[in-house]
């Protein structure tokens, strides 16, 4: 019954909401306490939600699931529509496709109580590709649909930046960089990877004007990432 209600509910919604720049991200149709509860979890397609759309798109989104005929709720409920958050569940294709290139969290059947967190690099028929840092190197690891207990969103998107190929994924994106030692008075510098390769770091501190930069000498750096925190 749950699953026939959340199957109607979806079709009654994506369609309107894509056309309004929302996307439809999950509904869950279960009991809490003692009630049945209609949670409806909404995006936006481009740049993050806020607490006007989520009024706004109460009453519309209440106008819409009225509308199903035949009515496929079997008693009364209470609906609740909110964003996904930032540690949103990821749940299938969808979710996963969206959450390519982020950092997400993943558990997995077998040990739940043991939190894999890595960067998701793919989605593939029956598996996902995670990349997780190693020592001085990333580790790719295949985890299959069946063995996964929960994936998320992490609440953390820093990823931290140790190869060669780190570097080449973060360049002319936001970095940190601290060094062993002080460089001109200063041991954490930030701002975007303009170049980098064995032996140097280029970053850009002014984003007004090109010339400002910083070169490190890669011996001297204690750690990097790249973050999305200015």
């Amino acid at each position: 019954m749950e699953n026939n209600v959340i199957q109607q509910v979806r079709q009654a919604l994506a369609d309107p909401l894509q056309e309004k720049g929302f996307d439809l991200w999950a509904v869950h149709y279960q009991p809490q306490d003692d009630e049945m509860v209609l949670q409806i979890l909404v995006d936006r397609l481009d740049g993050d939600i806020t607490m006007d759309d989520l009024v706004m798109l109460t009453e519309e989104i209440g106008d819409l699931v009225d509308q199903i005929q035949p009515d496929p709720f079997p008693e009364a409920y209470v609906m609740d529509i909110s964003s996904p958050g930032a540690q949103r569940p990821l749940e299938n294709e969808h979710d996963y496709q969206w959450a390519l290139g982020r950092v997400i969290n993943v558990t997995l059947h077998a040990d739940p109580d043991t939190i894999l967190t890595g960067v998701l690099e793919a989605s593939e028929p029956g598996y996902l590709v995670l990349s997780v840092p190693g020592k001085g190197h990333r580790v790719t690891k295949e985890l299959p649909l069946a063995e996964l207990d929960q994936v998320q969103l992490a609440l953390n998107q820093d990823r931290v930046l140790k190869t060669a190929e780190d570097f080449a994924w973060a360049l002319h994106k936001y970095v940190q960089v601290s060094t062993y030692q002080k460089l001109d008075g200063v041991k954490l510098f930030a701002g975007e990877l303009v170049a980098a390769d064995q032996d140097r770091l280029v970053i850009g501190t002014d984003a007004d004007d090109p010339a400002m930069v910083v070169t490190i000498p890669r011996n001297m750096v204690a750690s990097a990432k790249q973050t999305n925190m200015f």
